[in-house]
């Protein structure tokens, strides 16, 4: 059988609807067909997954996998063990593939075996949720300052998402560690950059991300990020500059909720009725800012549960020691 150039691994869990929308966009891809197969894991969930990836066609091999449910780092692994193409392409199952997404993911590797390449995650523009859309405003201000040369691509930017990997890196890197269930893309990100990998942003491979994120969800993985952050070894290159390069308010924002970590239980529901209130009433910019704000204070209160009180210490902070946040 022949080699493909490009494997797609799609870790899958209860998404069937979006997971539909994302194998019709693999469909309509100008790369060649032959050129091509599709890996789909489903990730436990018995939502009929499977079931969708059988019955769409499409004009390249397609297979489907399932593993009781342990996270998309455990799923992508297991998709990049049985995958056969010369370069991974990951995509999640809520992201939509735009026509030349594995084109130009599969063109940026040619000519260069050390490459880490990253495709944009576009956002809805009528997106009715104020999370969503913050986070997608977010990811838009560092794909503008990576194509502007504002600043280089980092393993920072590796979301998984739409990234793509040589197959011999990733299998050598050890694969991503299933001890993390977020966040398990960028640790994995900057084992590769330690391999000496350079990291490539790609404007054209883009992809639609039609993500549903509720509030607590969105404060839940602020947290995770912030543990991570200090897990992962970064605390000076990561942590510090998520705080120095925030707007003074929020930092100021931080210092408070450091202070009166049970206090977030109050400005968490007010923050939620700010930001819907702000976007219904046409005031983006303060919706997105409510947002950032209130992300931002969860990170560092997920910094803190990593650090204790070297988390304050950081920040130059005296800081009395109170209860769980």
């Amino acid at each position: 059988m022949v080699r493909p150039e490009v494997s797609v691994v799609i870790p899958t869990y209860r998404r069937p609807d979006t997971l539909r929308l994302v194998l019709d966009g693999l469909a309509a891809q100008d790369h060649p067909a032959q050129d091509l197969e599709v890996v789909v894991v489903c990730d436990g969930g018995n939502d009929g997954s499977a079931d969708v990836v059988r019955s769409r066609r499409l004009p390249c091999p397609v297979r489907v996998l399932q593993q009781p449910n342990r996270g998309p780092a455990a799923a992508r692994n297991l998709g990049v063990e049985q995958s056969r193409g010369e370069v991974v392409v990951f995509l999640d199952d809520d992201v939509i593939p735009c026509p030349h997404l594995v084109a130009e993911h599969a063109r940026a590797h040619r000519g260069h075996d050390q490459l880490v390449v990253i495709g944009p995650l576009l956002g809805r523009p009528d997106e009715p949720s104020p999370w969503v859309r913050w986070e997608a405003a977010q990811l838009a201000r560092q794909y503008e300052a990576m194509r502007s040369g504002r600043f280089p691509p980092t393993p920072w930017q590796f979301y998984t998402g739409n990234a793509s990997v040589r197959r011999e890196h990733l299998v050598g890197a050890g694969g991503f560690d299933v001890r993390f269930r977020r966040a398990e893309d960028i640790e994995l990100a900057l084992r590769l950059r330690e391999r000496g990998l350079e990291f490539e942003f790609r404007p054209a491979a883009a992809g639609l991300h039609v993500a549903r994120r509720s509030y607590p969800t969105l404060l839940a993985a602020a947290r995770q990020y912030g543990r991570n952050d200090v897990l992962f070894g970064t605390t000076e290159e990561r942590v510090l500059g998520e705080y120095r390069h925030r707007h003074p308010a929020t930092r100021r924002l931080i210092r408070f909720g450091l202070r009166h970590r049970h206090l977030h239980r109050l400005l968490d529901p007010l923050a939620a009725a700010a930001a819907t209130a702000t976007l219904r009433l046409g005031a983006r910019r303060a919706s997105l800012a409510v947002c950032s704000a209130i992300f931002n204070l969860h990170y560092w209160l997920g910094v803190h549960e990593a650090l204790g009180e070297e988390a304050v210490r950081l920040i130059g902070e005296r800081v009395p020691v109170g209860g769980p946040g």
